[in-house]
């Protein structure tokens, strides 16, 4: 894989090397150590449907109950699964496996603070249910709600951990190898004698 860096008054061309193993190992602990965990349990005579979501402790149990519809009776089962949320890093690293080079830019500024805090959420539900009138106990009662299932999220991810230290192992394990260089100044000459319309590489880099 290629990436180009602008640095100063130069592009700079690099290599990149990386473990593939070990950044799937990594990606894995981050999955487990710092996704966000909602847990699901409702009752349905259809089993859910899962597409890109990451579900873990999957149970099915029958209720003994029947729902009845016009052409047939379906039995009703009781569904328990915890769904885990990664963080955006986890996608960055998918990309990065997939080489796309555009995946590098992206995790050189990767903003960990960026990352959900439940905290944060319980604090906004929290101010939402005390801006409700009084005389809208449906719509307080409903926001209550969401703030006691808030609060159930928060117990059950108290182990969950900061991204950081994973960030940082997976700077480490990309490498960067300097391969070349060009003067911005000489790559303006280039487009110049190739009469290259909108001169794309030093849009690419947006120098002025």
């Amino acid at each position: 894989m290629i990436y180009f860096k602008k640095n100063d008054n130069n592009i700079e061309k690099y290599k990149i090397n990386f473990n593939k193993e070990e950044i799937i190992e990594l990606k894995k602990k981050i999955i487990d150590d710092c996704s966000f965990i909602k847990h699901n349990e409702y009752k349905s005579d259809y089993s859910p449907r899962f597409t890109s979501e990451i579900i873990k402790n999957f149970r099915c149990i029958s209720t003994g109950e029947t729902k009845e519809y016009f052409e047939e009776t379906r039995n009703i089962y009781l569904y328990i699964f915890d769904e885990y949320k990664p963080p955006y890093l986890v996608d960055l690293i998918d990309q990065l496996l997939n080489g796309d080079s555009n995946a590098i830019n992206k995790i050189l500024n990767y903003d960990i603070s960026c990352e959900t805090n439940i905290d944060d959420q319980i604090n906004i539900v929290n101010q939402e249910i005390n801006e409700i009138s009084y005389e809208d106990i449906s719509k307080k009662k409903d926001k209550i709600k969401e703030l006691e299932d808030l609060l159930k999220d928060k117990k059950l991810n108290m182990n969950q951990k900061n991204i950081e230290p994973y960030y940082k192992r997976l700077m480490e394990l990309i490498n960067f190898d300097l391969i070349d260089s060009i003067s911005i100044s000489e790559l303006e000459k280039i487009e110049s004698f190739f009469e290259m319309e909108n001169k794309p590489f030093i849009k690419e880099f947006k120098i002025n």
